[in-house]
């Protein structure tokens, strides 16, 4: 089995690996590093530092610099063959032995594409702790400042908030979808002032093809690409529609958890591919929060582990990837009288800590930061949200109220709602306004709704203790049937075929809900199709053997190689110009005892005489065929 290569972790790539090809690679990492048969699967053992930091410790020169290739000048550790021929050509043999050696360890797989082009790459946590092992310490980067320095373009309010925001605006107003399946440019107009993040933090990208999309906007289509890809809103037919499934699943992680997922993600699609970009946000990775670090020190660390920077690597760096966490409100940047640039991690984002909203008697809201998104969502079905920076303000509304109790909702849930999330009790004053709004809203009421009907009362029972069920079960009729509002019919299809049920629609009623029943268009995972070089390759099922590398060592005599002695004429031109294709040295007895190492380079006719220059010790040198003695190739250590 083959997995499309979209930057690869070391889990998603073992999962296409056989069985056997695992245990091989297993027995070659036990053999070589004499570890415990038991101690680690391959999993566990290729995400430990300390084994990765082992094997850098005992790797040799070979192996070293085909680790210093796929991290300096490998694009998201990605080699094709052919980029890869080309990188290693002076000394080409011997690096693929070093290639071959780390393939058979894991620490490289091997990709193909369907007509058979191969490529090599290191996966991106063996990547990661590789080159913290050539990279001097971080520390050496950090500062501490008196004061927060200023920038002059602002951070953004966080991008989990941004998508909250335009999650809401697709909920609550039609989104149209024009023919070429592009949301239409009133619609976009629309939800620009919903976004903190602003085109001046992503006019520096140079991605293709973000380079051909208009600068104007580009920030929101930045935006809605991270939405669709993460699964939380989909084209159907004509509309952008809100995956009420996937939302839920969203809101319910942690802030760290959807940072992690928000980062990966952006990082995938935005970072650069360039050699030693990934090294610069990898060595952002292990700033602790709140930390500042200087850029131009950092940079300096990267040239020091051996990376080659552009002239302007700085303001590549600024442009390209700061601006853009900045804009997404994950780091502060600011600059000193001397203009030198600083930058640190925000640690909002990382905060696990759960907060309570303050409601005034009027209705109006206050909530912090640290407020489970979950909560907020639900609240923002009956209550009016803005957002101030980080603070969210709420405001509850007559209007939007009686149109929750109209769509099916209660007063008491409004009430129970506002108290669980409440950090005070909740003012008398307020509750006897919901229920005075509440019995205008329900004085007479005509409702069309879906009947559910299910063959026994288990499924209910059973669906009343999932929490994804709790919004369809608000109009139970009895054990086995309940009510739910036209809104929720594909809502609840998905969520149904999600846990693994298939409902049967008896009857459709299209004009009565207003939408055709259409699957979500999977293809359209995302407004943005950035091209990468590993485009179209995928994880191939292999394990290397030890002479992969080199196979014409197997059709060597053995005399050649096991035996130091004198040869016919004949033989002993073969045998240099042989060792000189291999790129392999010789050992040479002359015939007056004086012996000698290195590589032969050419063997020809010189003058009437047989002649072979020899690279060695003391430089290249050329000697009679006639003067030599006895004659061995040496094979290294490292190619058996």
């Amino acid at each position: 089995m083959k997995t499309e290569v979209t930057g690869v972790r070391v889990n998603d790539s073992l999962e296409y690996l056989s069985e056997a090809t695992r245990q091989a690679i297993l027995n070659e990492q036990t053999r070589r590093f004499r570890l415990d048969q038991e101690q680690q699967d391959l999993s566990s053992r290729l995400l430990d530092s300390a084994f990765i930091s082992r094997v850098w410790q005992e790797a040799d020169e070979l192996e070293r610099t085909v680790i210093k290739l796929f991290l300096t000048k490998a694009p998201r550790g990605f080699f094709s063959k052919r980029a890869w021929e080309r990188e290693t050509a002076k000394e080409h043999r011997h690096l693929s032995i070093g290639l071959t050696r780390l393939r058979r360890l894991g620490l490289i797989l091997t990709v193909r594409k369907m007509w058979s082009e191969i490529g090599y790459v290191m996966p991106q946590e063996i990547r990661e702790q590789l080159t913290m092992q050539l990279l001097p310490q971080l520390t050496s980067a950090y500062v501490s400042l008196s004061k927060t320095l200023p920038y002059y373009i602002s951070a953004g309010r966080g991008i989990h908030l941004d998508l909250f925001g335009l999650l809401l605006f697709v909920r609550d107003q039609q989104v149209p979808v024009t023919q070429k399946g592009s949301i239409h440019r009133r619609a976009m107009q629309k939800m620009l002032p919903l976004l903190s993040i602003a085109d001046e933090h992503v006019q520096g990208i140079a991605l293709a093809p973000l380079d051909k999309e208009q600068r104007d906007g580009l920030a929101l289509t930045i935006v809605l690409d991270l939405a669709f890809r993460l699964g939380l809103v989909m084209r159907k037919e004509k509309q952008l529609v809100p995956d009420a499934y996937q939302i839920r699943q969203w809101l319910n992680q942690s802030s760290p958890e959807r940072f992690e997922q928000l980062y990966q993600l952006v990082a995938d699609q935005l970072l650069p591919h360039g050699d030693w970009w990934d090294a610069f946000a990898q060595m952002m990775r292990h700033v602790p929060l709140d930390q500042w670090c200087c850029v131009d020190a950092q940079l300096r660390m990267l040239e020091t582990a051996g990376f080659v920077l552009p002239e302007e690597a700085e303001k590549a760096i600024v442009e390209q990837w700061l601006h853009i966490l900045l804009g997404m409100g994950w780091i502060q940047l600011g600059a000193d009288d001397e203009e030198r640039l600083f930058w640190r991690w925000n640690s909002l984002p990382h905060l696990t800590a759960e907060e309570g909203w303050f409601v005034d008697p009027t209705g109006a809201l206050t909530i912090p930061p640290l407020v489970p998104l979950r909560d907020v969502w639900e609240i923002s079905a009956f209550c009016q949200l803005t957002f101030e920076g980080q603070l969210i303000r709420g405001e509850l509304q007559a209007g939007k109220l009686q149109s929750y109790l109209a769509s099916g909702g209660t007063k008491e849930q409004v009430i129970e709602k506002l108290r669980s999330g409440c950090a005070h009790p909740l003012p008398d004053s307020l509750v006897e306004v919901i229920g005075h709004w509440a019995k205008a809203a329900t004085q007479i009421q005509l409702e069309p709704f879906y009947r559910v009907r299910t063959a026994h009362g288990g499924f209910v029972e059973e669906w009343r203790q999932i929490p994804d069920f709790q919004p369809f079960l608000q109009h139970v009729l009895s054990p086995a049937e309940f009510f739910i509002p036209l809104s929720q019919k594909r809502q609840l299809i998905d969520l149904l075929k999600h846990y693994g049920y298939e409902p049967h629609v008896v009857m459709q009623t299209d004009a009565a809900d207003g939408e055709e029943d259409t699957s979500p268009d999977v293809a359209a995972r995302g407004l943005l199709l950035i091209e990468r070089p590993w485009d179209g390759y995928a994880i191939e099922n292999t394990f290397p053997a030890q002479d992969e590398a080199m196979p014409q060592l197997a059709t060597l005599p053995k005399m050649w190689t096991q035996h130091f002695q004198s040869y016919h004429p004949q033989s002993l031109r073969d045998l240099l110009k042989r060792a000189a294709e291999l790129q392999l040295e010789v050992e040479i007895q002359l015939t007056d005892q004086e012996r000698l190492h290195g590589l032969p380079v050419e063997v020809k006719l010189d003058m009437g005489y047989w002649v072979v220059s020899i690279n060695g010790p003391r430089g290249k040198r050329s000697y009679r065929l006639d003067d030599l003695g006895r004659v061995r190739i040496v094979v290294p250590d490292y190619l058996y």
